[in-house]
């Protein structure tokens, strides 16, 4: 039995949400819910009421692996009922699916106050036997004011000019073979390896082998820390 969020001794529990939570407001118009995962899995059966935002390619708006223009992300969101007063629950298959955090963390970036990731994922929510729909909803188009939070995102030339900072860590979230150049992963990089000086700890290892859940904070912060994730440092995450 997963621990409740409330008592994992997190300093920001409110970037969570509980699938009991979840399924107690489905129909709050205030609560819109995002899957992240692909259009065929999507297709294929989701949270009742939940709108759709495919993770990598942010719905087609991100064709390279850098952040779209605000503009953009603005509209997309607003065209499936998001704006500020929006509580937004993003969600993916769970387990080693990682289209949510990268959803969530876009939703970071353009300054939305409200963001929600669902712990456990789709896994945990079909697990304990709550409802599916195959229904694509339609909701009333809302204006979002995309507004980029400097440090919540990394460029390119930002990350070029901290490689010898020893303030700044960067943390390879992929696997061990991807970390090391043996194999190629998924939409791999056209040179393999990591960056000079890089820590290697794969994000699977901060959720809960038999649920999915997020750890614990004590666990997490002993976990990062012998990495040398800390508070004092500048992580870079990739």
């Amino acid at each position: 039995m997963p621990i409740p969020i409330r008592d994992r001794g997190y300093p920001h529990p409110e970037l969570l949400a509980e699938t009991d939570w979840l399924a107690g407001r489905l129909s709050d118009p205030i609560v819109r819910v995002v899957d992240a995962r692909s259009d065929e899995d999507y297709a294929g059966g989701h949270i009742p009421g939940a709108v759709h935002i495919s993770g990598f390619t942010l719905g087609g708006i991100r064709p390279e692996p850098e952040m779209p223009e605000p503009e953009a992300f603005a509209h997309l969101v607003g065209a499936l009922g998001i704006d500020e007063r929006t509580s937004v629950v993003v969600y993916d298959a769970g387990g080693r699916s990682q289209m949510a955090g990268m959803t969530a963390w876009t939703f970071l970036y353009y300054g939305h106050p409200d963001i929600r990731y669902l712990d456990g994922g789709l896994a945990k929510w079909t697990a304990e036997g709550l409802p599916l729909s195959s229904d694509a909803p339609a909701h009333e188009p809302r204006t979002f004011a995309a507004r980029p939070v400097e440090g919540v995102y990394c460029p390119l030339d930002r990350a070029k000019a901290s490689v010898d900072d020893d303030g700044v860590v960067f943390w390879d979230v992929r696997t061990i073979g991807e970390f090391e150049g043996t194999t190629r992963g998924w939409n791999p990089p056209p040179r393999l390896g990591h960056l000079p000086g890089a820590i290697h700890l794969e994000y699977t290892e901060l959720f809960d082998a038999d649920n999915g859940t997020l750890k614990p904070a004590a666990e997490l912060t002993t976990l990062l820390g012998a990495k040398g994730i800390t508070p004092e440092a500048t992580v870079v995450a990739y």
